[in-house]
Parts: structure tokens; sequence; C-alpha cells
């Protein structure tokens, strides 16, 4: 037992529990919280609004596999803090978000900053939808099996975020506080796999098939399954197709490699898709986009394809498509036992000269062909298309990109990802501006390699308070701001399905006069260094000068409003938008 506050007592075991970065904003309700970090070896990250930190703290995970905290005050900094937290619990990012609140004896009492509509004190209430666990914290000496069961949810599992309400007078409050030993406050055993019938049918009906998929979900990254999922492929001579969030989970150039499926996928991935006629699925939810709707027509077809689906979650299995074998199990141990059975059953396929390695090969090549034109396009404004082509040519395999959801699909299928934790994107939740933060976790995560966020200008307002925080702390990425001018994603489907504008370009009303700020200036008055890039020829020179400055830089590239993106795949958007 050890007398200490509240404060200190939480910072205690957010060490203990190997957190490096705690990313926040002060209020009122935390000032003892953050009194308390001056004596810790955590490192405190001041933003400018509170969704910055929740994206910083995704990142952060997603490019480490381990969690950072995210401190708010009571009230408008919770709900601040709320968008974010909901990107991470639809992209399974792990991170703890401790809310102050209300002090203790105020509750139902119309406190400053209470919600009490429906009862008292309900702000830990709106986190509910949002993250995998809500843990109010009624007395100081509770606060470190809190924060305990807050890692253990967090980590266990498919990982999210999860919400600590602390009120704010625990946070001073003085006691005898006996500490945990964090690591041993966690699982340390093995994680689940399928058993040995249901693997043995799965390898029996992959070498039976005629035309076999692997489709490797966010939970092949999440388990850092990568190489389990590589081997199998290659023993088997199976081809491989992701989901958007998981694209690395193998080498895009390796020949095994379809790319990913979807509303916008690769062509060559959604036709495989389509083709398979048994679907190994390792770690996915079947996202609405990645899988078109779930449109037969775009995407499997189950049945009469054959689906095994494997998942950390029973909940998943079955929730969108009947399985022929559901196994619930970590995506790395399942795989791994799944290469020990395909091994003990027969040889290893010759998969380099295999006629289905040949076929993907072509396919891959024609798609190549079919998209060349646009990556090597001198024209200005400048394609995106030739945009990322520079920036693939620019940024070393490792290299970290994070993509916007205006550009997303873009990058699907324009820019090549070669290894695990180095493609971000919003997916699940696809918030608007999640590149501009993310950047800021990815860079801190991973200080040793270029991190470059491809924004959309209407994204980068959205959240510009990232560049302030970028300045202050040395954090030294790239962001690159194609600009056209307005919310052009989705000025496309207005103009599709209403044939006029509203809302979606920026204009000066009412002369309708085009409007955009000079995000060079804007930059460089924050701080960064900045620089205008009007000429496709001037790329590739300029991105890797702001790579090698080594502080944080803004590129503004005056982009052509429709990327010319092919939409191999379906979604029903448009069916439900279309007038009837």
């Amino acid at each position: 037992m050890v007398r200490m506050t509240g404060g200190q007592a939480v910072v205690r075991c957010l060490e203990g529990a190997g957190i490096e970065y705690v990313f926040g904003m002060c209020g009122h309700a935390n000032l003892a919280l953050l009194d308390a970090l001056h004596e810790s070896s955590l490192k405190f990250i001041s933003v400018h609004h509170e969704q910055v930190a929740t994206h910083a703290a995704d990142a952060y995970f997603r490019v480490t596999h381990r969690p950072a905290a995210v401190v708010t005050t009571v009230g408008p900094g919770a709900t601040n803090a709320i968008t974010g937290v909901a990107d991470a619990a639809l992209d399974a990012s792990a991170m703890i978000v401790l809310c102050g609140g209300i002090p203790s004896s105020y509750v139902g009492r119309g406190a400053l900053q209470e919600l009490s509509f429906h009862s008292e004190d309900e702000q830990a209430d709106i986190y509910k939808p949002i993250t995998k666990r809500v843990i109010k914290v009624m007395q100081v000496d509770q606060l470190p099996g809190a924060i305990a069961r807050a890692l253990n949810h967090a980590l266990s599992g498919c990982p999210g975020p999860v919400m600590v309400h602390v009120p704010m007078d625990l946070y001073s409050a003085t006691a005898e506080i006996a500490l945990p030993e964090m690591p041993k406050r966690r699982p340390n055993a093995a994680r689940g796999t399928g058993d040995r019938e249901a693997l043995a049918r799965t390898i029996a009906l992959l070498r039976t098939a005629e035309r076999p998929l692997i489709y490797a979900g966010g939970g092949v990254i999440l388990s850092e399954a990568w190489d389990e999922l590589r081997r199998l492929a290659e023993y088997l001579g199976v081809p491989v197709v992701t989901t958007m969030i998981a694209q690395g989970a193998i080498p895009e150039d390796h020949p095994l490699a379809a790319g990913f499926s979807g509303s916008v996928g690769t062509p060559v991935a959604n036709s495989l898709a389509r083709e398979a006629d048994v679907i190994l699925a390792v770690g996915t939810r079947f996202p609405e986009l990645d899988s078109s709707s779930w449109r037969p027509e775009y995407f499997i077809q189950v049945p009469p394809a054959r689906l095994v689906h494997v998942d950390i979650s029973p909940h998943e299995i079955g929730k969108v498509y009947p399985t022929e074998v559901g196994i619930v199990g970590d995506a790395k141990a399942v795989l791994g036992d799944l290469l020990e059975v395909a091994r003990l059953q027969a040889p290893a396929v010759d998969w380099r000269n295999a006629p289905c390695t040949r076929e993907l090969a072509e396919r891959r090549k024609a798609w190549l062909r079919e998209s060349s034109d646009n990556r090597r396009s001198d024209a200005i404004p400048i394609l995106p298309e030739r945009l990322l082509h520079e920036v693939r040519q620019v940024l070393p395999r490792d290299g970290i990109l994070v993509a916007g959801v205006g550009i997303r699909h873009a990058v699907g299928q324009h820019f090549p990802v070669y290894e695990p934790m180095t493609m971000l994107v919003a997916s699940g939740f696809t918030t608007m501006g999640f590149e501009v933060p993310a950047a800021l976790g990815a860079k801190l995560g991973q200080p040793d390699r270029p991190v470059v966020a491809l924004c959309g200008d209407g994204a980068f307002n959205s959240v510009i308070s990232a560049v302030p925080t970028a300045v202050q702390y040395g954090i030294a990425v790239v962001w690159v701001v194609l600009n056209n001018g307005g919310y052009a994603s989705i000025e496309l489907y207005q103009q599709r399905h209403f044939q006029r504008t509203l809302g979606t370009i920026f204009a000066i009303e009412p002369e309708g006069k085009p409007y955009s700020p000079d995000y060079v200036a804007l930059a460089r008055a924050y701080g960064a260094a900045a620089e205008r890039i009007e000429h496709p020829d001037q790329l590739a020179v300029v991105l890797t000068q702001a790579i090698q400055a080594g502080v944080p830089y803004v590129l503004e590239v005056p982009v052509t409003r429709h990327p010319r993106i092919r939409a191999s795949g379906h979604w029903d958007v448009n069916d439900i938008l279309a007038r009837k």
C-alpha cells in the first residue's frame, strides 16, 4: 500500500502497463491527472481538439499494436473525442480513454457540464455504442483495478477502445492504494485455435476446390499473422484477396496477391472473389464496401461457393454468410495450424508454375496496362493516380501512408502496399479528416520511418489543428493536401443523381467564385514548412525534400476533381439515391 493521489495511481498503472504516450487536452476535470504526469515516464502530447487525440492514438496502435491513452476533461472534452473513438472501434484499434467527470458528490444536482436528462451523470453512457467497455470509477482506491480491467478489455479478443469515467475529485483525492503488477492482470497463454477436425476439413476443401481463394481481413494484421498467411497460400498455391484495411497482409507484388475487393476494389480481386468455389476468410466481418454491398454478382457467391470463416469473435461467424466450417480462433494460431495440417496431408503445390498463378499474373498485367496511362499522365491539374505513383516511388517499402476517405479508393487501386501496418485508412466509420491527426500517431509509433498523409482539402480544414501540435512536438510528418476545391467524392454522387450541387463545392457566395485558402501560407503561419506543387514533374523531387527535411511539412497539390477510378464492384448507395 502506497499513499498517493488518484491521478498518481493512474499514471503509475499506465507506466506499469508499458504505455508510452498520452494524448489529450487540459481542462478543469483532469488537471490533477496532468499534474501527476510531471514525475512520470509518460510523454504527454497536448492537442487543440480532442478528436485529434483519438485519431492519433488510433494510428499509434495500428503501427505498433501497443495502446496509447487519451485524456479529456468533462462535458465538451468527452464529447469532442467521440468521433475518433468510434473510428477506432469499427477498425478494431485499442486505446484507453480517460474522461474526467463532475465531482462525485455533485451527481444529480445539475453540476457544471453534467448530462442528466434521463438519469444522473450520463456522460459515460454516450460511449457505450462506440467502445468495448465503459468503466465508471466510484472510489479512488478503485482506480488501479479499473485501469487493469480497461487494458484487458481493450487488448483481449478483437481489440478496441475502452472508456474509463473518473469523477474529477478522485484524481485529487489521497488514499492508501495498492498498485497491481499490470502484466499479471492480462492473459499470457496462447490464443485459441480451431479443433483438428475443422482444420482438416478446411484443408481438404481448399485442396479439392477448382478455384480456391484466401480472403484476408484486418484480423490478419491485428494478429500479426502475415507470415503464416503467405506460407499457407504458397504451400497450397491459393491466391489471396484482402479487405482494404488488410492491404499489406501479403506483399502486393507477390505472385499470389490479387489486390483488395469491394466497390472500388481492383478488378482482379473482385473477379477472383466472384469465381471462387471455396473461400477461406480469415479475420473479417465482411464490411459492406469490401463486399460490394453483399451482392453475389459482384462479390463471393455463398452458396454455391463454400465458405470457411475464421474469426476471434464467434458473433462474426455466420452473421453475413452461411459457413461450411466456422472456426473461432486467433488468425495467427489458426493459419499456423492449418499449415501444419496441410503439410501432414500432402506435399506442397508447385505454385510458381501452376496454371492459376500464370492466369493471375496475366490478369494483373492486363489491369496494370489498363491503368498505366493515368499513372504517367502529365495533365494539369495533376491526376491523383500520377500523384500516387510518385509517392510510391519515393516512399520505401516500409514507409507509412495514411490515406483519407476521399482518396482511399484511388490508393487501393494505384498504390501497391508491400508490408503490413504501412497503409492506414479509416475503413469502418470512414471519418473525413482521420488522416490528418492519424499521421501524428503513426510517426510517434514509428519515428524512424517516413510518414506521408494524403488529405483532401476538406479533410485538412476539418482537423487542421493537428499541424500546430506537430510543430510544438517536432513530429516530422508530411501532409499532401489534394486541393480539388470541395468535397469532390460526394459531389460526384450529387451530380450523378441530382444534376446540381449544394454544399459540395467551395465557393464564395453569392457570385459562386471558387474558394480556396492559401494552404502554403496557412501552414507556414503555424510554423510548418510548406510548398505548392503544380506540375507532375515536381512531385518526386519535392516529396523527397519534404521527407528528408525532418520537420512538419505541408504540400499543396491542385488535383483534378474526379479521379479516374474503375468501379469494378458495387455500392448500393447509388441504387438507394436513384430517383424512384
